[in-house]
């Protein structure tokens, strides 16, 4: 790492350096003020927006979040060359394991108390919605670059285990993600999607287990805010969902308990429930992964791919039953007897 920005950091946060780390993309520092976490951006205004954002969610009671440090001016954010950096307190815990039940529904609770505080942010700027949410616009995109690749698998024949593992699949991913985009608009977003825009809503969009960290006392940290937007949170929902049911097995009760740890904390109507279950119709992982693969997005790696695959492959009987089973959600739960008319 740069010897130049280390001094940089050492004047201006009044601090020694001892070690530095590198890790995915950021950089771990050891100094005599504790352990940083130094993470750089290309824009100022992301770097505005993240530090912005973690004192606005701690001011709002959410705690269990980044935390970043101010230089003795009290600036937590600082230019070096061509880049804008802020400091974070490393939070001692270990990423949460989407096997773990136990891990599951701490993840859940956190992501509950974090869509409390992230509301009461309105858009700055004048929206216009035109009936379809993001999350449906980004899943329609995934599906139609993946039947392009798969016309060019099909064409060129699979060249790799791994293409044959997608062609074995294809034709179950294609029927349930076109199926899911087809019947979308009978599920209630259109409502939800205006109750987001009045109450100035936040999702994360990015709860992968690594963005949880579990402490020794049990406390579960939200972090990397840079993905944090305007939108639905039930988003967040499905994708944490979605990810979870995968290491569980997709077992029925695995999502009745992860859902009420964060109806506890953050009330969910029936008809929300309902609609996480029905958005879990979409082969998120599959297609993520593969279009992921393809399109050379960063993190996406072919051995990481395989396994994901292999995992869906021998669960999908497992998957087609939860899916199908979506009455007993309500049966063992405090929500009551479920039923829906529509």
């Amino acid at each position: 790492m740069n010897k130049e920005i280390l001094s940089i950091i050492e004047k201006a946060f009044r601090c020694q350096i001892y070690g530095v780390k590198p890790k995915r993309n950021v950089n771990l520092l050891k100094t005599d003020r504790g352990h940083w976490i130094l993470k750089g951006y290309k824009q100022v205004e992301k770097a505005v927006w993240v530090t912005e954002l973690a004192d606005a969610l701690h001011e709002k009671g959410f705690h269990h979040t980044v935390q970043y440090v101010g230089n003795h001016e009290g600036s937590k954010i600082f230019a070096f060359e061509d880049r804008h950096y802020t400091i974070m307190k490393m939070i001692d815990g270990q990423e949460a394991d989407n096997a773990s039940l136990f891990d599951v529904k701490k993840t859940a609770e956190a992501l509950a108390r974090f869509h409390v505080a992230a509301q009461g942010f309105p858009i700055a700027h004048s929206y216009v919605y035109e009936g379809k949410t993001a999350l449906l616009d980004k899943w329609e995109s995934r599906l139609e670059y993946f039947e392009r690749l798969m016309w060019s698998i099909e064409h060129k024949g699979p060249q790799s285990k791994l293409e044959q593992l997608i062609s074995q699949q294809a034709d179950h991913v294609l029927q349930d993600g076109k199926e899911l985009l087809q019947s979308a608009y009978k599920l209630p977003l259109t409502p939800e999607m205006f109750l987001a825009m009045e109450r100035g809503t936040l999702a994360h969009r990015d709860v992968a287990s690594h963005n949880f960290l579990l402490t020794e006392r049990g406390s579960c940290y939200l972090i990397d805010l840079d993905t944090v937007g305007h939108d639905l949170q039930l988003v967040d929902l499905v994708q944490l969902m979605s990810r979870m049911l995968l290491m569980q097995e997709y077992r029925m009760d695995s999502f009745v308990e992860a859902m009420e740890a964060y109806s506890n904390v953050n009330y969910l109507s029936d008809t929300q429930i309902w609609a996480v279950h029905q958005l879990l119709r979409y082969p998120d992982n599959f297609l993520r992964e593969v279009t992921g693969l393809y399109s050379h997005r960063p993190g996406y790696h072919m051995r990481g791919v395989m396994q994901l695959l292999q995992m869906e492959g021998k669960v999908m009987a497992n998957r087609q039953r939860f899916l199908n089973d979506g009455e007993r959600i309500f049966q063992r739960s405090p929500w009551g007897h479920y039923h829906f008319v529509g």
